[in-house]
């Protein structure tokens, strides 16, 4: 099956999940660094402690954004998100998705994204983990046929990508934990309807070989994925003379 684009734990838990189904993934991560995000959304890259209190800050920046963009996005005749959120048009694509419906406005803002580890444990998953997952199979009765494969992938490639899974819990559980108070991020935080876009991975048989720990239960993966819903401008509502007319004549009736 072809891969939707992973740009959150529980897309990456999603993706890890179906490593023997997934085409060859294109790494996100890989596209969203080829240019430098500007720096109020860089999150440093050091220990734990601090790339969650990074991201903490970061985070909280986005979700303000996103408070406020329920009163700037009618003053837009076309909505600028590269120009809004100021950031580069490609990184836009990839961070956001906007979906203007009849009367109301539907924005995702996948945080997650702008996690060092998080970029740096897609990157593995999609550009090492995956192939030699692929060059290890099949693991049914490994012990009659040896396999340098599957020897390289249990011993370093399955590790490496477990270290870096369990920090990117560690780095997004810690950020959430420093914005339960935050009122703005608690109004957004769009951890629930990432899981559920998710959800359909969960009830099929994982990947064979994998390690328990890179296979959680979906309700248990937290993300610092955003969301925001507002009602669309009058102005910009589709027909919405139409629905007015209607109402008034129903009024008289």
């Amino acid at each position: 099956m072809a891969a939707a684009p992973i740009r959150s734990l529980p897309g990456l838990a999603a993706g890890i999940r179906q490593t023997d189904r997934f085409a060859l993934p294109v790494s996100v991560a890989a596209l969203f660094e080829q240019k430098l995000i500007v720096p109020v959304y860089r999150v440093t890259d050091g220990t734990v402690e601090q790339e969650v209190n990074a991201a903490a800050e970061t985070i909280a920046v986005v979700a303000d954004k996103l408070r406020r963009l329920i009163g700037a996005y009618g003053e837009w005749h076309h909505f600028d998100a590269p120009a809004y959120f100021d950031i580069f048009p490609e990184q836009t694509a990839l961070l956001l998705h906007i979906s203007e419906r009849v009367s109301t406005v539907h924005v995702t803002f996948y945080a997650d994204l702008l996690l060092p580890t998080f970029r740096r444990t897609e990157r593995i998953w999609a550009e090492e983990f995956f192939p030699a997952y692929q060059a290890a199979r099949p693991f049914a009765r490994a012990s009659r046929r040896p396999s340098v494969y599957r020897e390289h992938f249990v011993e370093i490639d399955q590790p490496k990508l477990l270290a870096y899974w369990e920090r990117l819990w560690e780095v997004v559980r810690g950020a959430r934990q420093i914005l339960s108070d935050d009122i703005g991020f608690l109004a957004s935080s769009g951890g629930s309807d990432e899981r559920n876009r998710w959800r359909a991975a969960w009830p099929i048989h994982p990947a064979s070989g994998l390690d328990e720990r890179l296979l959680p239960d979906l309700e248990n993966v937290p993300t610092v994925t955003l969301t925001m819903t507002f009602p669309l401008p009058a102005h910009r509502q589709s027909g919405r003379s139409r629905r007015l007319r209607r109402m008034w004549e129903r009024r008289r009736k």
